[in-house]
């Protein structure tokens, strides 16, 4: 069975502006990384302006996907014109309300982490704080709690004695891609979803340059 992808929604990071985003970066990678992640994303943008598309936008543009900015998930009125079946979460910056919860036959939501251990933000940066050797890609069903919902499918990815926090967040999300396009071509197959954890688990908000250097303590690198 075929996947087609009717279309992208794009949310603010961490739903903020632009400047209270880079404030926030520049307060967790300090200004050497600031620097550093500054110039790869200044590399990606000629990248794409070469004609190598980085940004969702370009990549959604090159497959002939449209690509729709929100301010918000819950807005009424784009939830109250949707007909597909799967609403896909993936790095949602704000908690999904009952209308959108209930838009589409299954919403979904991709996560970075094994559930409930490490529910909240960054959680592959938590694991590898841990000492983990591995992250877990978790894909749940989303349910009014803020990372619950019964388990649908969970892939591990290994964690490098070398990487850094940002290879292990690349690395998860590109299995996230791989697995999940997998995963939805046969959303409607049988399968049995694993109950929702009785127990809450860990929320992590995000870190601070007090965990990055915690981090770094352990002889792992932010980026």
């Amino acid at each position: 069975m075929g996947v087609e992808l009717v279309e992208v929604v794009l949310l603010r990071n961490f739903n903020e502006s632009r400047p209270a985003l880079f404030r926030r970066m520049a307060r967790f990678y300090g200004p050497l990384g600031t620097a550093r992640l500054t110039a790869r994303y200044a590399r990606a943008t000629i990248a794409e302006r070469r004609g190598s598309p980085h940004s969702v936008e370009g990549i959604a543009a090159r497959h002939g996907v449209p690509v729709r900015a929100l301010p918000s998930i819950n807005d009424a009125t784009f939830l109250a014109q949707r007909d597909v079946d799967v609403l896909l979460s993936v790095a949602a910056p704000e908690i999904l309300r009952e209308q959108a919860l209930t838009a589409a036959p299954h919403v979904l939501n991709v996560h970075s982490g094994r559930l409930p251990d490490y529910r909240g933000m960054m959680p592959t940066f938590w694991a590898l704080s841990d000492g983990a050797d591995e992250v877990v890609v978790t894909v749940h069903e989303m349910a009014a709690g803020i990372d619950t919902g019964r388990v649908i499918a969970e892939f591990p990815v290994a964690i490098g004695p070398r990487d850094t926090a940002f290879d292990v967040s690349r690395n998860a999300k590109a299995v996230a891609g791989r697995e999940v396009a997998r995963l939805l071509s046969t959303i409607r197959a049988p399968r049995e979803a694993r109950p929702a954890p009785e127990r809450a688990g860990n929320y992590y908000s995000f870190p601070t340059r007090a965990d990055a250097r915690r981090l770094r303590a352990r002889g792992r690198r932010l980026l």
